[in-house]
């Protein structure tokens, strides 16, 4: 069941269920996501979370949560994860977030060899995550169907 339809069955609102969903456990992409995100562009230095409504910050998303695992994407957001990273495979590109531009906040930029094989342009200042979270950042070998 999507949450919409939770939220209905049970006269609440979608946020309650998202929020629900992730005390429980259940929504760890997500936050996984979010973990990686905040690691790049902190929301209080970047207000990061007032650019999420645009259509490059959620194909990231999309994108990262399917690297991570997450078995639960719709047909529409696999489209959207697909989509982004053809767009960076085939412009030889990362994504760059420059949050003093309320336009074009999320800006695709020429690859550069300090880029290595990850999808965003990781700030220099900041301490890239480890583990799976960091793999999730590397674009594929093999391109996906």
């Amino acid at each position: 069941m999507s949450d919409k339809e939770i939220a209905t069955m049970y006269g609440c609102t979608v946020q309650a269920v998202n929020a629900r969903l992730v005390a429980l456990g259940l929504r760890q992409y997500r936050q996984k996501v979010t973990s990686i995100l905040e690691s790049a562009w902190p929301t209080a230095e970047t207000r990061r979370g007032n650019f999420v409504r645009f259509n490059r910050y959620r194909d990231l998303g999309c994108f990262l949560r399917r690297r991570l695992g997450d078995n639960e994407l719709t047909a529409n957001q696999l489209r959207n994860a697909e989509r982004f990273e053809r767009t960076i495979r085939e412009g030889n590109c990362v994504l760059d977030f420059r949050p003093d531009d309320p336009e074009e906040p999320w800006v695709y930029v020429p690859r550069q060899e300090s880029d290595g094989r990850m999808v965003i342009r990781w700030p220099k200042h900041r301490e890239l995550p480890t583990g799976a979270l960091r793999a999730a950042l590397d674009l594929p070998g093999v391109p996906r169907g």
